[in-house]
């Protein structure tokens, strides 16, 4: 899974006393790149009525419920550019050369101070993840 989840800071005065906020998750808007694309938002709404709750809700927008069409895959859409002589996909040698500029620095930090630590494909990744983003008292998002 691919997606982009921007978790956005609790607002420094919240209006409402604790105990109406305390069960409230962390606002977030959530890019989902695949399988699923679409994006989500979770916020903290009022319960229509009541007194005072407030209640995480979801506003969330799924690709593949909203249209019937089929988008291409990505190496669809590169072989159909290829037949049709459409090369704005295809990158130049200039691209390429500039790429390594880019790349060459880091390949060299790997061999100067070791590669990143490897971890099982579908995993949630090594160990050392979890204590880059404790360090800054922060977590890793978990579905």
């Amino acid at each position: 899974m691919t997606e982009i989840a921007l978790m956005f800071q609790r607002a420094p005065h919240l209006p409402f006393s604790a105990t109406d906020t305390k069960e409230l998750g962390q606002n977030a808007m959530v890019i989902r790149v695949q399988p699923d694309e679409g994006v989500t938002v979770r916020f903290g709404s009022k319960v229509p009525g009541s007194a005072m709750e407030v209640r995480d809700v979801n506003m969330d927008f799924a690709y593949g419920e909203s249209f019937t069409e089929n988008s291409p895959e990505a190496y669809e859409r590169l072989l159909l550019d290829v037949l049709i002589g459409d090369p704005p996909l295809f990158p130049r040698h200039q691209e390429v050369e500039l790429s390594w500029e880019v790349l060459d620095p880091v390949e060299q930090f790997w061999a100067d101070h070791g590669k990143p630590d490897q971890y099982p494909a579908g995993s949630a990744g090594p160990p050392s993840a979890e204590a880059l983003m404790a360090r800054d008292g922060r977590a890793w998002r978990r579905l």
